[in-house]
């Protein structure tokens, strides 16, 4: 996976994180179903089938190890990186974060400094 295609699926992703985060602490986890792809879930997308368990009501240790086991047959450094991002998204929504929070949070595991995160606005950053 080339830095781009690493960098257009991260923002896919964290795009979508926030959006759940936000609806989840509006509506409620359940309210997260409308956002699954089942077919992702049958593949083991690490974000779909997190999501799956998540809304199911898991136990944040049972997800861990599941995601973990799967990230661990992976063997490109990008990729590994990618769904290890998903994997602590899925986790934020689990846990109801703020939307900007788990943007920051996020884009820590990417190397992006602040101002070429493109999903935090102007009001983010402190002057």
């Amino acid at each position: 996976m080339s830095h781009d295609e690493f960098l257009a699926k991260y923002y896919k992703i964290a795009e979508l994180a926030m959006k759940c985060c936000e609806k989840a602490r509006r509506e409620g986890l359940l309210s997260l179903e409308e956002y699954l792809d089942r077919e992702k879930i049958k593949e083991r997308d690490i974000f779909e089938y997190g999501l799956s368990f998540v809304i199911d009501g898991y136990d944040a240790e049972i997800i861990e190890k599941i995601l973990s086991n799967i990230i661990k047959q992976e063997k490109d450094e990008d990729t590994i990186k990618l769904k290890n991002i998903q994997k602590e998204a899925v986790y934020m929504i689990q846990q109801g974060f703020n939307p900007r929070i788990v943007s920051a949070l996020l884009n820590s595991y990417t190397g992006l400094t602040l101002k070429e995160d493109k999903l935090l606005d102007d009001n983010f950053y402190i002057n």
